[in-house]
């Protein structure tokens, strides 16, 4: 069983393409602990079973990333209701704290 992370900020860098702009997904724990992890560690996790992220939808749905892989042939995480790049991770706000 995966362990269930809620990503609510997101660390981007300026000037790359929307594939390549999203560095860390950020959260919290339900322990009130803040977590920061790397998206290539994400994907990984992913990948091999040990996480699932999710993020809250517009209409307040928990939605899960899933492992996406881009024209440049990088991997990145984006939902089911993307439909090319990861639109919902790039619209959350950097983290405050983290």
């Amino acid at each position: 069983m995966p362990s269930r992370y809620d990503v609510t900020a997101v660390c981007k860098t300026e000037g790359r393409n929307a594939f390549e702009t999203v560095t860390h997904l950020c959260g919290k724990s339900y322990d009130g602990s803040i977590w920061k992890i790397p998206l290539e560690d994400a994907v990984e996790g992913v990948r091999c079973g040990r996480f699932e992220f999710l993020v809250t939808g517009q209409e307040g749905s928990k939605l899960a990333l899933r492992i996406a892989r881009s024209p440049y042939g990088n991997y990145y995480l984006k939902t089911d209701k993307d439909r090319g790049e990861p639109r919902l991770l790039l619209s959350l706000p950097p983290p405050h704290g983290y």
